[in-house]
């Protein structure tokens, strides 16, 4: 059973080309909306939202693009939380890796993520789509009051 979102929740949507200049594209995005909605560049959160960020997009770049031409991101402002949501229609679901890939092929940006949500007190979750033909990388991460 689907839980609906709490009314208070407020979205921010950007639907990017799958390719390496809509990394920027989203952090642009991202930071205007931050600042909109109250956030000071300075903020550690600011820093924090914009890396995770960058780290998704260019997975989906970088891994999702032949299967998955359109990448979503959405930004969900609740009560006491803020979710990054990026989504592809690549059906690979990535797990934090134990380690880094030892050949330099890749790991890092994954595990930066989860190193990032935990150091602000949030969590990382990958859920596939109900058809298993893509998944939406989540990012929950607390708002001060």
């Amino acid at each position: 059973m689907a839980v609906a979102d709490p009314p208070q929740t407020v979205r921010y949507r950007l639907s990017l080309a799958t390719v390496p200049a809509s990394v920027p594209e989203a952090r642009r995005g991202v930071r205007a909306e931050l600042v909109e909605r109250g956030f000071d560049a300075d903020d550690p959160l600011t820093d924090t939202v914009l890396l995770v960020v960058s780290e998704l997009v260019t997975n989906a770049v970088r891994h999702a693009a032949p299967r998955s031409p359109r990448t979503t991101l959405q930004l969900d402002f609740g009560a006491g939380e803020l979710t990054v949501r990026v989504h592809d229609r690549h059906p690979h679901c990535p797990q934090r890796p134990e380690v880094p890939h030892q050949d330099g092929s890749g790991g890092w940006g994954l595990a930066l993520v989860h190193e990032l949500a935990a150091l602000a007190g949030g969590l990382v979750e990958t859920v596939a789509d109900g058809d298993g033909g893509g998944k939406t990388m989540l990012v929950r991460l607390p708002l001060e009051p």
